[in-house]
């Protein structure tokens, strides 16, 4: 017998309470835990080739952690790094891996217990599992599109500036300042014959659905995997049986869970925004897999590349004015405000010190010559991710940002040209501090993309 193999796993890599948690402007320590967080293996393998796709219920993981992963991956398994994409799903509700979130006073004595160090051998685990339970298979690649949660969080406000969250229905917002996407890429792997599931892998692009704006309280300090788990349970429950569900997030840097244009009715419950976000597109999967066509014969291949982005270098404006910000002399009244105060000035003598390139990953795989999955690492703006769809010569691309690596936001080009004066500017994602590497760098990194997928289609088609 021949043909195609795969096989799941998942981890449990939940931190212990005490840990510092990311996502929000200011210090977060986990008190609860609402759901458990994985590590989730796909392995597929057509007697050359095996490829591995891990996605990590985690804000985001720096290159260093990760490529000790694929390491020991490689060590127990055979398979090099260029095989092997690990992403995270972007939770606002899980730890603060290598110092991401907001820089920590430590005055409560809070840490990572080493938790850093054990996450690259979990996600080891994960994936030396998923190869270790091959078995014959078939996959089946199909599309829906869901865009009820969706809107952009970047808006042209009437003074002519651009800002980011400026209110729900502002008066003076004047238009959402990019697209938003709403397709679903679902991909299922199933024994041959048409059997049970081994995993599913889907991709959708929204910043994430966890915390309502409104809540706070203990709340806020609770550990959850997001909607991205929610979506999972709810997956497996419609199907009526038990398999890997994995859910990767895509190009998502200025896609939020609502569009602030329009009336937003927040849940009755902790985690309910999560819930019925998790429910619409568990039942968008459920359509796309049941008009699936599945096959046990595709080829598969796999690309990286290492690419060097210079740095961006603070201003003396840029630092002055963040200054002012964080001896109170300025208040701070936008999301831009808060980044320069939070995210820029405290780690100023790192951005001052810090080489002058970034190297980092660009990852592409071929799963046979319809579907292919992109590594992105980082934040990418919503455009970035539809130019790689558009001008794949695959007919199902999945984008997956926060890929390989974490380097902060990656906006457009154009993103930056509005971004407008540092005073009134509200323009998060674009501001130094969230945002680390010079504006041209969204480009280079999509036609880094775009190469590895001709190269990869061409590899394919030939086999």
């Amino acid at each position: 017998m021949g043909g195609l193999k795969a096989g799941a796993a998942a981890v449990d890599i939940t931190p212990p309470l005490g840990i510092r948690m990311a996502g929000y402007f200011g210090e977060r320590v986990a008190r609860d835990v609402h759901d458990p967080l994985f590590a989730k293996a796909l392995a597929l393998d057509d007697g050359e080739t095996t490829l591995v796709i891990v996605v990590c219920d985690l804000l985001g993981v720096k290159r260093e952690r990760l490529d000790e992963a694929k390491r020991l991956i490689r060590e127990r398994t055979g398979i090099p790094p260029s095989n092997v994409l690990i992403c995270c799903t972007h939770t606002h509700t899980g730890p603060d891996v290598d110092d991401l979130g907001y820089p920590p006073s430590r005055e409560r004595g809070a840490g990572d217990f080493g938790y850093g160090e054990l996450l690259a051998r979990k996600i080891a685990d994960a994936a030396q599992l998923a190869v270790e339970r091959l078995e014959w298979a078939e996959v089946g690649v199909e599309r829906e599109e869901e865009p009820k949660p969706l809107g952009n969080r970047r808006f042209y406000m009437r003074d002519g500036t651009v800002w980011t969250n400026p209110g729900l229905r502002n008066p003076d917002i004047v238009g959402p300042a990019g697209p938003v996407d709403p397709e679903l890429l679902v991909l299922c792997a199933r024994s041959r014959g048409g059997g049970r599931t081994v995993g599913l892998l889907a991709n959708y692009a929204m910043h994430y659905a966890g915390l309502s704006p409104t809540e706070k309280g203990e709340d806020m300090y609770t550990i959850s995997a997001d909607y991205f788990g929610l979506y999972a349970d709810i997956v497996q429950r419609v199907r009526g049986e038990r398999f890997v569900a994995m859910l990767a997030n895509g190009a998502s840097g200025d896609v939020v869970m609502f569009d602030a244009m329009k009336p937003h009715k927040e849940a009755n419950k902790f985690m309910g925004h999560a819930e019925r976000v998790a429910a619409l597109l568990a039942a968008k999967t459920v359509w796309a897999w049941n008009q699936m066509d599945f096959a046990g014969d595709v080829k598969l291949a796999a690309a990286a590349e290492e690419v060097a982005i210079p740095r961006r270098l603070p201003t003396e404006a840029e630092i002055e004015f963040a200054s002012k910000l964080a001896r109170g002399e300025v208040k701070a009244v936008n999301m831009r405000h808060l980044a320069l105060k939070h995210f820029f000035y405290p780690r100023l003598d790192e951005f001052l010190s810090a080489p002058k390139y970034v190297r980092t990953w660009v990852q592409a795989l071929a799963i046979g010559d319809q579907a292919a999955v992109v590594g992105l690492p980082g934040e990418f703006f919503m455009e970035l991710g539809l130019r790689i769809k558009r001008e794949s010569p695959f007919k199902y691309t999945f984008v997956c940002g926060l890929a390989n690596d974490y380097v902060g936001y990656v906006p457009t080009l154009k993103a930056f040209r509005e971004e407008g004066p540092l005073e009134k500017s509200g323009s998060y994602e674009t501001t130094i501090g969230p945002n680390m590497l010079v504006p041209e760098a969204g480009d280079m990194i999509v036609e880094t993309a775009l190469k590895l997928l001709h190269k990869l289609y061409d590899e394919v088609s030939a086999k």
